[in-house]
């Protein structure tokens, strides 16, 4: 029993298994594609926007793992009103914090950029474009964070790897591969906007899916009652 318990939780967190190796991966095709089209500027640019983009997602992660202990408390309570509702509360969060923090990133990004380079030189040219182009990608990026996190919230790990896979490695590696043969630095910069957006029919498609499944399951629970699978 012991053992087939920590299968399913291992299993669960399959999500943050492929978020880790998904980076160490796709980090370094960024560079290499980087290389490849500016030289050493061009590294010295994505390292830029890599490290602004752990403060502006930072936002994302922060709710969305803030709020899972909440979730999987009321899920495994049979509490599927306190599920609900917080739920009401995780969209409505991000219909509204996506655009405020694309403007925040815009409209930041000559300050920003100029923490790491000097204003005017070819490295904070190629961040200041890449900020903004990348920067799309914030506006999606929040609710394929918080679909992933959820999933898991609700032992749903399965297909919380899936929104993770999809949206921070394979769809990202294609765009990564072909997008810079066409477009160069731009393409390289909007192939993780690209990849969230098309991520988020997948993430639609789950919430409503498991929403269902979940809801239906739990209706007949009596509040306090642990959640059997």
């Amino acid at each position: 029993m012991e053992i087939k318990e920590g299968i399913r939780c291992a299993v669960n967190g399959a999500s943050e298994c492929v978020s880790q190796l998904a980076i160490a991966i796709t980090t370094v095709v960024f560079n290499r594609t980087a290389l490849a089209l500016t030289g050493e500027d061009g590294i010295a640019a994505v390292s830029i926007i890599m490290y602004l983009q752990f403060l502006f997602i930072g936002l994302y992660f922060g709710y969305s793992m803030g709020i899972a202990p909440l979730l999987s408390h009321g899920y495994g309570q049979g509490n599927i009103q306190v599920c609900r509702k917080l739920e009401r509360y995780s969209y409505r969060f991000f219909a509204v914090a996506p655009p405020l923090l694309y403007g925040l990133a815009s409209l930041s990004a000559p300050l920003a950029v100029s923490c790491f380079a000097q204003r005017g030189t070819a490295v904070w040219t190629l961040a200041l474009e890449g900020m903004r182009l990348y920067g799309l990608g914030y506006l999606v990026a929040g609710l394929n964070i918080f679909t992933a996190i959820r999933l898991t919230s609700y032992g749903k790990g399965h297909w919380s790897a899936v929104v993770t896979l999809l949206r921070s490695f394979l769809l990202l590696i294609v765009f990564l591969l072909w997008l810079p043969k066409v477009w160069g630095m731009a393409g390289l910069w909007l192939a993780m906007p690209l990849a969230e957006m098309i991520t988020i029919a997948a993430s639609v498609g789950l919430n409503q899916s498991t929403t269902r499944s979940i809801h239906k399951k739990n209706q007949n629970i009596v509040p306090g009652d642990p959640v059997t699978e």
